[in-house]
């Protein structure tokens, strides 16, 4: 409303976090809509790039300035065909330029109970940074 209709160059971070090891951590969430023909384990962003540049080029500035680790998650919700499936993707790079694979990522797939112990094992180990860390 306060923007009526202009274009917003912000973006809304679904989680970040410090880790007293692996400093700040970003998590994007990509949710697998159960309508689509691709599952959380074959979308991958750069599919629809184009339609979403300016978020995960902003996301990857944010974290390349805060020396952060970006996590691009997908997933499909609970109660849907696909809900076990989760790929977790860790981005290496964008590059706006390349139109083929602008956004580089080491990926992981899991299970929605594995990926639910690695998040959480990771959560608590963020619990143990200090303020002045």
């Amino acid at each position: 409303e306060m923007l009526q209709g202009d274009v917003t160059y912000a973006i809304n971070f679904d989680r970040i976090q410090k880790h007293p090891k692996y400093g700040y951590i970003i998590f994007e969430y990509l949710r697998c809509h159960e309508s689509q023909t691709v599952t959380p384990y074959t979308s991958h962003p750069n599919r629809y790039f184009n339609k979403n540049k300016f978020k995960f080029i902003s996301l990857f500035r944010v974290a390349k300035d805060l020396n952060a680790t970006l996590y691009l998650v997908n997933y499909a919700k609970k109660g849907t065909p696909h809900e076990n499936l989760i790929k977790l993707m860790k981005v290496i790079n964008v590059d706006e330029n390349n139109h083929t694979s602008p956004i580089t990522t080491e990926d992981t797939k899991m299970t929605r109970t594995d990926f639910s112990k690695w998040f959480r094992k990771l959560n608590q180990e963020c619990g143990t940074t200090k303020l002045d860390e």
